[in-house]
């Protein structure tokens, strides 16, 4: 597991894994549209969450994806050369990438639990990372991503943004 801590964007400084910055990094500046989800957007919420991986919901659209596996051909192994835009169905389910070399994964989504990158990005969060601006699903977009899961931790997640929607400073 990854340790990466934060607290309300511009509170506290982010500790984030080498790896995860460096990708996040490379996708902004390829100019690839995403939006994290997952663990890593809970903590950037305040809710402290261990995680081996960051999630992603990518627009699906052929220049996204063009930029996107460009972007990741030549990240760590380059296992995402072998992929191409019909890996990316508009449908539910992840593409993962593990890369050793780089010590990460990236999980992407087209869609999840419904919802798309148009969906979540109008009022996605924003954290500065290496002077570019990330952005991230808001608390009311991951409990709709979150609540559908059977998942015990995604179900703790809901409870903990729950909180955090009625108090930003919950877990301080």
């Amino acid at each position: 597991m990854r340790f990466f801590s934060a607290a309300a964007p511009g509170v506290r400084p982010l500790t984030m894994e080498p790896s995860f910055e460096k990708l996040l990094v490379r996708l902004v500046d390829a100019g690839v549209q995403f939006v994290v989800v997952g663990d890593f957007a809970v903590t950037l919420h305040g809710y402290v969450r261990l995680t081996e991986d960051v999630v992603i919901l990518i627009a699906r659209t052929p220049e996204n994806l063009a930029r996107l596996l460009g972007t990741l051909a030549d990240y760590g192994e380059g296992f995402a050369r072998e992929l191409s835009p019909e890996d990316f169905p508009d449908e539910e389910g992840a593409i993962r990438i593990v890369e050793e070399s780089e010590q990460s994964q990236i999980d992407i989504f087209t869609r999840m639990t419904g919802q798309r990158f148009t969906d979540l990005i109008a009022d996605a969060g924003e954290f500065p990372l290496s002077g570019r601006i990330i952005r991230f699903a808001s608390k009311a977009a991951l409990i709709r991503l979150k609540s559908a899961s059977l998942r015990d931790k995604d179900r703790l997640d809901v409870a903990a943004l729950r909180q955090l929607l009625d108090n930003p400073r919950a877990f301080d």
